[in-house]
């Protein structure tokens, strides 16, 4: 669009900038990846916590009864994987990370075809004033983003950190309650020995019944 200056001559304006188009609200790569990172350490913990793991912490319910102990099994490790799930996920919608991580991947692309552009001589780098103001605030928004991002990264290694805390107490707290379980089976032991001596006890004297009942007979006859 052309304007008139004071001396009557014509110049012309810049161009408006393009306005960038909106950004998308499906993780991309780097959402993606860092959901990915997430997945997989929350299954490792899983794998960690197996069936095998699991059932060596009862080892006479395993025994006794292996569908009662499966069970618990798919319940703990639902409840543990769901609850780390939610949490992973309540962290990224409470600080934006999916947009920001977008955001970071619209700019990281624009500057690698600006460089390749540049490189094969099609067109020279834009004017700063020609660019969109959103893509000048977020040029200088990238580092903070890069920041923030890395910042989530050790947050989720903490995370991560803390389950295997909580997984290893839990694991502790099966222990005890086997080291339990064992000095109950012990008490009924000693409680059948008991049982067992009595009922020896009675049989002695109920004999020594039947063979005084037997001389009082003979004792009665013979008088």
């Amino acid at each position: 669009m052309a304007a008139e200056t004071t001396n009557g001559s014509i110049s012309s304006r810049s161009p408006s900038p393009a306005s960038r188009p909106p950004i998308p609200t499906a993780p991309g790569p780097r959402a993606t990846a860092l959901q990915k990172l997430y997945g997989d350490a929350i299954a490792h913990v899983l794998k960690t916590c197996n069936y095998n793991n699991f059932s060596s912490c009862f080892p006479t319910a395993a025994q006794h009864v292996p569908g009662s102990v499966k069970f618990l099994h798919e319940q703990f490790t639902e409840k543990l994987g769901e609850s780390m799930r939610k949490e992973f996920e309540a962290i990224l919608e409470d600080r934006h990370v999916v947009s920001s991580l977008n955001e970071l991947d619209g700019l990281i692309e624009e500057a690698r075809k600006r460089k390749g552009k540049t490189k094969e001589g099609e067109s020279a780098p834009l004017p700063p004033h020609t660019l969109p103001a959103q893509q000048l605030y977020l040029s200088h928004l990238a580092p903070s983003l890069q920041q923030h991002s890395q910042d989530l990264k050790q947050r989720q290694d903490g995370i991560q950190a803390e389950n295997v805390e909580v997984l290893e107490r839990v694991m502790q707290q099966r222990r005890e309650i086997e080291a339990l379980v064992k000095g109950l089976e012990n008490v009924v032991s000693d409680l059948d020995a008991s049982v067992a001596s009595i009922q020896s006890e009675d049989a002695g004297i109920e004999g020594l019944r039947d063979e005084v009942r037997e001389v009082d007979e003979d004792m009665r006859m013979t008088a």
